[in-house]
């Protein structure tokens, strides 16, 4: 076929049998980016072959050597060939035919530009049936500029004199060697690139100068390396007073009487930046650990040989526990110091043979390619166990890694405990691809932290229900607020030496589409991990604050409304002028208005929380701290902090009347705070003995179904009605009984 390029100009050019060729050769996706980095060239271009002959071509990039001011495509309006040396013009289309036929080809010839003359260059071609377009295939030509080199040769080969003066002028490395691989002669670049006098360079073998590892795998390379012919290589050459290797890029050419003549130029510096970009695509650069691609590309390889084996293959979906209130208390650079800390207790944990497998890669290996833990992001890692016997197997690694994480970690003079959560899943039991067994492993991941984390999970089909159901829940959360699904009950809280009612607390409640009531315990947590909290803390603190105005409205007595604030709240910068705006919205008392607080808030003493707890009590806000005693007390917090109330755990209040340690236990609570001069108030009061026990004990407060349950707005009005009344007939009582004229 004769084939047509975009200026309308034929060439006559055989292609048909070639073009066939290229088009049977599997497809690829090719970026040209990629190809072109590859290679060192000076300008570079695609032609687009179509079965019609049809063809097009565009420059990619470069300039024209000799020419710097010329634009590659200016001199460019017709034919492509019109710039070939006549002589050199069948060389060049062999070129484009080799490309076709064998996939990759390199060739030599002359072009005349305008403004640069007639000039030398060294095309490499690679082609490539288009992915994408059924019948084309596209040529990828990277052109470099070797006139001068080609110029320096044949001056070479002129006058001996002139030879010797231009090696030594030259920048890179000249070596000449014989056929047995005995340096004969060098130039001065080379004995700095080698480190080498000219009498310690002369007459060793070449292979000595190489590093083990790149010696030729054919020896015969050089004896087959026809004269004229060029040959290129990527080599690590040793320097002599150097610890490590140069990177060397090779060129050896065939010259007369059988002797060799190498060129070497240093490219440590290129390399070690490829080296850095390669580590900065496939590694975590907090850790150093794979990240998620390479993660991806080393199960893939691992399910491969697992299914031509027909072994086991374990993945372990690991997610720290505590670390989001590590991060938010703590901030994010203790978080960053307490990862690395876990990722060295992984790799020490995960020994090699518990990954036997490594990922294919090039020569320029990377360190900890074949890791098989990987960090996927945030506080979530995976580990590969390949080559396993039973799956029982990663079990036992399980086991090592958990009891390696439950060891205190020392960050910034601080003792952090974190522990963690695996799912493991196994292949081919649980899937046979990596979406499917990632996807098992964190369901199962999720199971083992609903179980109260520190613990390892098997995922099991039956983890599904419960992870939709999770999804599900989430999903649902998000609308709960426009829906209007949330409500408040509000539990009045009872002063133990009046016997009226002090307070309520604000206690948010979900009605989902279906009418059903959905468990507190069930979707805080979800609300938690999803940030949905704050939205949720933000409207329950407004909904409490005009309810509480509109029972002031009403006439009811003054009583204080208590709403639970969460962490992620607290952490916000803008909390306290957040609630300073509901206070002026609904026109309720800074004084009227108790907030509960959790232990762990004042123990982070994160840098917010403080900040955040201190503005909110400069408004005349009151501070309880909810559940004492569950968590990591800490006396000298209760110091520091502005808490007004201790709200005694419920665990602790079911055990008074039968356990006298609970009693105990209560009883020093309530000597404590009264000795720091705060109130107390108990939860979970369920008995009249729980209730006398606890206001001998000197408990100011109570609380719990013994009283009342979390009523509804209107019934909680209801329930406040009927506990005024007694007091308002008294009132009515003591002024009728009293005398005329009485003051």
């Amino acid at each position: 076929m004769k084939a047509s390029n975009e200026a309308g100009g034929e060439i006559d050019v055989a292609l048909d049998d070639v073009l066939a060729i290229a088009l049977a050769r599997e497809r690829e996706s090719v970026d040209a980016r990629d190809v072109f980095a590859e290679l060192s060239c000076d300008w570079a271009f695609v032609i687009r072959i179509g079965t019609d002959g049809s063809w097009t071509r565009e420059w990619v990039g470069g300039s024209v050597p000799g020419a710097a001011r010329l634009p590659v495509g200016a001199g460019d309006p017709g034919p492509w060939d019109q710039h070939l040396v006549p002589e050199d013009r069948t060389l060049a289309i062999e070129h484009v035919r080799g490309a076709l036929r064998r996939g990759t080809d390199r060739s030599e010839f002359r072009v005349e530009l305008p403004g640069a003359g007639i000039r030398v260059v060294e095309s490499t071609m690679r082609s490539v049936a288009d992915p994408g377009e059924e019948g084309v295939v596209r040529v990828y030509a990277a052109m470099r500029d070797i006139t001068d080199r080609v110029g320096t040769e044949e001056a070479l080969r002129k006058s001996e004199s002139q030879y010797r003066a231009l090696v030594e002028q030259a920048s890179d490395g000249i070596i000449v060697f014989d056929e047995t691989g005995r340096i004969l002669t060098s130039n001065s670049a080379a004995l700095e690139l080698f480190g080498l006098s000219r009498s310690l360079l002369i007459g060793k073998r070449v292979v000595e100068l190489f590093h083990p590892e790149d010696v030729d795998d054919d020896p015969l390379a050089l004896e087959n390396l026809a004269s004229g012919m060029t040959l290129r290589s990527v080599r690590r050459l040793k320097r002599q007073g150097s610890d490590g290797w140069v990177w060397a890029e090779l060129s050896a050419r065939r010259l007369a009487g059988g002797r060799v003549q190498a060129t070497a130029r240093n490219i440590t510096a290129r390399i070690l930046a490829e080296q850095r970009i390669r580590h900065l695509a496939y590694f975590d650069s907090l850790t150093s650990l794979p990240n998620r691609e390479l993660f991806r590309e080393q199960i893939e390889a691992a399910l491969d040989r697992a299914r031509r084996s027909d072994r086991v293959l374990a993945l372990l979906f690991l997610d720290v526990d505590r670390f989001k209130q590590v991060n938010d208390s703590l901030g994010h650079s203790v978080g960053d110091e307490l990862l690395t800390q876990i990722a060295d207790r992984l790799r020490a944990a995960v020994r090699g043979s518990d990954s036997v497998g490594r990922a294919r890669c090039e020569r320029i290996e990377l360190e900890g390619r074949g890791m098989p833990i990987s960090r996927l992001g945030g506080d979530e890692f995976t580990i590969l166990l390949q080559d396993l016997e039973h799956a029982q197997d990663a079990a036992r690694v399980a086991r090592r890694v958990l009891h390696s994480l439950s060891r205190p970690f020392e960050v910034r003079d601080r003792e952090i405990f974190v522990g963690a959560s695996i799912g493991i899943s196994v292949s081919p039991d649980d899937g046979s691809d990596t979406e499917t067994l990632l996807a098992a492993a964190d369901v199962a991941m999720y199971h083992a932290k609903d179980r109260g984390g520190n613990a390892y999970a098997f995922f099991s089909p039956e983890m599904n229900a419960t992870s939709t159901r999770r999804l599900q829940l989430e999903t649902d959360l998000r609308h709960a607020l426009e829906r209007d699904q949330l409500v408040l009950h509000y539990q009045p809280i009872r002063d133990s030496r009046t016997g009226r009612v002090a307070a309520v607390e604000a206690l948010i409640r979900w009605i989902d589409a279906d009418g059903a009531m959905v468990r507190p315990d069930e979707f805080i947590p979800v609300a938690e991990e999803t940030g949905l909290i704050v939205p949720i803390g933000e409207w329950v603190l407004r909904t409490a604050c005009r309810q509480l105005a509109s029972w002031r409205e009403a006439g009811f007595a003054p009583i204080r409304m208590s709403v639970n604030l969460s962490v992620e709240q607290l952490t916000d910068l803008g909390i306290a002028n957040a609630v300073e705006q509901v206070l002026f919205d609904t026109g309720v008392s800074a004084a009227d208005l108790e907030l509960e607080i959790t232990e762990s808030c004042i123990l982070d003493q994160s840098a917010n929380i403080v900040a955040g707890i201190g503005a909110l009590s400069a408004l005349g806000i009151g501070f309880a701290l909810d559940d004492f005693g569950t968590g990591y007390s800490s006396l000298s917090a209760l110091q520091r902090f502005p808490i007004d109330r201790l709200k005694i755990d419920r665990s602790f209040v079911s055990g008074i009347g039968d356990s006298a340690s609970d009693e105990a236990l209560t009883s020093a609570v309530v000597a404590l705070a009264n000795r720091l001069g705060l109130e107390v108030v108990a939860e979970g009061v369920e008995t009249e003995e729980q209730a006398r026990v606890l206001t001998e004990l000197g408990c100011q407060e109570l609380q719990g179904f013994l009283f009342s349950r979390p009523l509804p707005a209107r019934e909680c009005e209801a329930f406040l009605e009927r506990a005024e009344k007694p007091e308002r007939r008294d009132a009515a009582e003591a002024s009728v009984a009293r005398p005329r004229g009485a003051g």
